[in-house]
Parts: C-alpha cells; structure tokens; sequence
C-alpha cells in the first residue's frame, strides 16, 4: 500500500472519530498509533517519538499560553470588560456582522496557536442578538481568525514560505494579498448569508460617546497588551498572557483563591490532553517518514506539476494542522519547479495556489488546534462547521488553480 493510501486513510479514520464526537485527544492518540503501525514502526518506538514531542519544550509552552488564556478569559469576564467593549462596538460599528468578523481579524495579529479562544467570548458577546447558529458563529470565530497568516510577515508560515521559495517579503505579501481579500469575502459570504443587516434590539440611534470609546478601548487592552508585547518587544507569549493576566487582575482586584480556581478549572478542561494528542500525532508523523513518502507518491505517478503544487501542501497541512510544517516539506517542492531558473523562473501563479491549498488544509485539519478549541467553545456540531469552512474554502483554491491552468 502506497504512502498516499496510508495517510488518507489515517486522515479519514480521524474525521470519522471527530464526527462520532470522540475527543480530539484520544482520536488523535489513536490515530498516532494507528499511523505509526501502518509504516513499520515498533510500538517502543510509536511511544516513545509521542512522548518525546509532547515533552518538548514548544508542547509544554502551548500548554501553559492556552491555560493562562482560559484564565484571562476568566478574569476579563469577571471584569465585565467584555460585556461592555460589545455593547459599545454596537454603537460604534453599527453593523455587528462587520463587529463580529473585525474582532477574529484583530486577534489574528497574534500568531499564537490556539489564538481563536480570545476571541470566542468576543464574537459569542457580539453575535447575541444576530440570528445565527452556533456552527456560523463557530464559523466566523474560526475563518476570520486566520487570513492575516496570508500576509501578515511575524507568523512562522509566512517568513518561512518567503524563504524557502526565494521571494522578497515584499513579493511575497503583494503576490498574496488578492488571496488574503478572496478569503474575507468567501468567508462573509458564508457566514452572513440571510442573515439580517442587524436586530432591532442592538441598534442604538444615537452618536458614540466617549464612554463608548473607553469601554471599547479597556475591552480590547488586555488583548491589545499581549499582541504588542509579542510583535513589537518579541517578549515569549507565555510570558506576555502572565504578565497581561496578573496585572488584569490586580486591576480588577481578584483574589488570588479565585484565580488559583480559575487556574484549576483551565488545567482539568479538555485544553491538555487536546495539545497532548496532537503534539503525539505530530511526533509520529515526523518520525515514521509518513510526510516524504508522499513525495515518493507524486513522484512515482508522475502527476502534473499543478497537481503537486495543490495536493502537496494541502494534504500536508490536513495531517499537520500546522503552516510552518506545510512550509518547511510542501513549498521545497514547489520551489523546485523553478530551481533551473532561479527567482526568474519560479512560476508565481503555482507558488499563490500551493500557499491558498495549504491554507485551506490548514483550514479543514482536525489537528489545527482552533477547529476543535472554537467548536468546543460554541458547542457546535463538528461536522456542519467543516462543511461551511470547505465550501469558503474552496473559492480560493479555485481561482488559484484557474490561473495555474491557463499560466
């Protein structure tokens, strides 16, 4: 059986799991077992490349920044800080389906994995009054979270795609930016179809006010706090998340008992053992060869060069749910297209359908922790969340692959 037929089916068997509502971390456990089995690999060694890239020290940090963001969320909600900054934004942005998309977006500016639990509370205060279900709302959290990896230079994925294919960040950003606008407006178009300009109940005939103003301004500090503190003083995001925590409450004067709570409640939640088992399906894939054979596979059949640049990152960033390992296997191939002629010969309109695919399979993994973190928040149905995120994403790797076609 052929690499390809092997992770497909370890693919498939992990979104049949997920649509009979078994925990992604235990799917994902199994799945990793499963994978390893399939190449060959002795159970010793299935269990020990798990442990290993749970125990890594990058494992360990996403652990503590998604508990402590439980706990700011805690804190912030105690505050009451949320509930006002949206009251506000219905004043100061009078159509809350533009409320709703902007506050994902706005998050999105902190590369963090895991980043869409910030902004669930938000969109779940802001969408109160809007007639939408909890998949859209789960949609809307989840999709608009995510274009500024298209463009955005501090996300991981982003830099080491311009490396790896020999494009200035300039290039790079300016071939992908039509993209980045395809993805909002696929996505709005999902998301907001015969759902109403806005309700009688949110809209407010009257002027923003400065207490508007300051609400919205002290809702978003906290948030705002922890994206400059990572993007302008590169502080580590655990460390950002601390700081921006503790001084929240300290602002609000929370006792320590109940953050020690907050902090308990966090750690007993699903957020562990979710991170544990992707790292752990992470690990086996790396270690039993699984993503190079693939590479084998295309090669082999000697499928088209348009092909490979569609189905490489895709089917990577679906096992992954990772850009920066859909960048460092995928894109090398894809740059190898225009090896012979340096940047002159690299073909722009594959490299733009190679970065929309993976996009879209980072879009549509399980393994991507915000997927399951956003649906577990909204209490969504897995799978018609899926269903909305494939059809947004699709417009993009459509176009993509029209012009890759006709190049």
């Amino acid at each position: 059986m052929s690499s390809f037929i092997k992770i497909l089916l370890v693919a498939s068997l992990i979104v049949i799991a997920l649509r009979k509502r078994i925990n992604l971390g235990i799917a994902m456990l199994g799945a990793s077992v499963f994978l390893g089995l399939m190449f060959h690999m002795k159970l010793p060694d299935i269990i020990r490349e798990m442990v290993t890239s749970v125990l890594e020290v990058d494992s360990l940090k996403l652990i503590a920044s998604l508990t402590l963001v439980m706990v700011l969320e805690d804190v912030l909600g105690e505050a009451g800080f949320l509930k006002d900054m949206t009251k506000s934004l219905r004043v100061i942005i009078r159509d809350q389906r533009v409320a709703a998309a902007l506050l994902p977006m706005f998050i999105g500016f902190l590369p963090s994995a895991g980043g869409a639990l910030f902004s669930a509370p938000l969109v779940e205060e802001i969408t109160t009054d809007l007639a939408l279900s909890a998949e859209k709302k789960s949609f809307i959290n989840y999709w608009f979270r995510h274009p500024m990896e298209l463009i955005v230079p501090i996300y991981p994925v982003t830099i080491i795609t311009s490396q790896v294919l020999g494009l200035p960040m300039s290039r790079y950003v300016t071939l992908m930016f039509p993209y980045f606008l395809i993805v909002i407006i696929s996505g709005a178009l999902v998301a907001f179809r015969k759902c109403p300009y806005t309700s009688f109940e949110v809209q407010e005939n009257r002027a923003p006010t400065r207490q508007d103003w300051i609400s919205m301004i002290k809702g978003l500090a906290p948030i705002a706090s922890v994206v400059i503190a990572t993007v302008v003083f590169k502080l580590d995001v655990v460390i950002a998340i601390s700081l921006v925590t503790l001084l929240s409450a300290l602002y609000i004067r929370v006792p320590a008992r109940r953050l020690v709570q907050y902090l308990g409640k966090a750690a007993s939640g699903n957020i562990i053992p979710m991170i544990c088992g992707v790292m752990a399906f992470k690990g086996v894939l790396e270690g039993s060869g699984a993503v190079q054979g693939l590479t084998e596979a295309f090669e082999v059949f000697g499928i088209s060069e348009v092909i490979v640049s569609f189905a490489m990152p895709f089917l990577v960033a679906l096992l992954t749910g990772y850009g920066a390992a859909t960048a460092g296997v995928a894109m090398p191939v894809v740059a190898g297209f225009g090896a012979s002629g340096g940047l002159a010969g690299a073909n722009l309109r594959l490299i733009a359908l190679a970065v929309i695919s993976g996009h879209a399979g980072l879009m549509l993994s399980p393994a991507h922790l915000c997927f399951p973190i956003t649906v577990g928040h909204f209490k969504a149905d897995f799978g018609r969340v899926f269903q909305l995120v494939a059809m947004a994403s699709s417009v993009g790797v459509l176009v993509a692959f029209i012009f890759a076609v006709i190049a």
